[in-house]
């Protein structure tokens, strides 16, 4: 069977998309595990130490609202 260069290079991108999505799906299915094993994190940063076991908590970031308005116009001169 003849392929071109450019079939060949449309299976490697197919192939490379399909490792990186089982890739990043497996990931998220092992997150759901609660704790893992040998003390690895169940949080995206990586450091051990969920949970605030020192006594540290977590604060979220304070939302800002903005209110975006129009510049009060001038009545115009007559």
């Amino acid at each position: 069977m003849f392929q071109d260069w450019q079939t060949v290079v449309v299976w490697l991108i197919i192939v490379s998309s399909l490792a990186y999505v089982a890739r990043r799906g497996w990931g998220r299915l092992r997150s759901f595990r609660a704790g893992g094993k040998g003390g690895e994190a169940a949080c995206a940063s990586g450091c051990g130490s969920c949970g605030g076991e020192q006594g540290t908590t977590l604060t979220s970031p304070q939302k800002v609202l903005v209110q975006i308005t129009n510049a009060k116009r001038t009545s115009p001169k007559q």
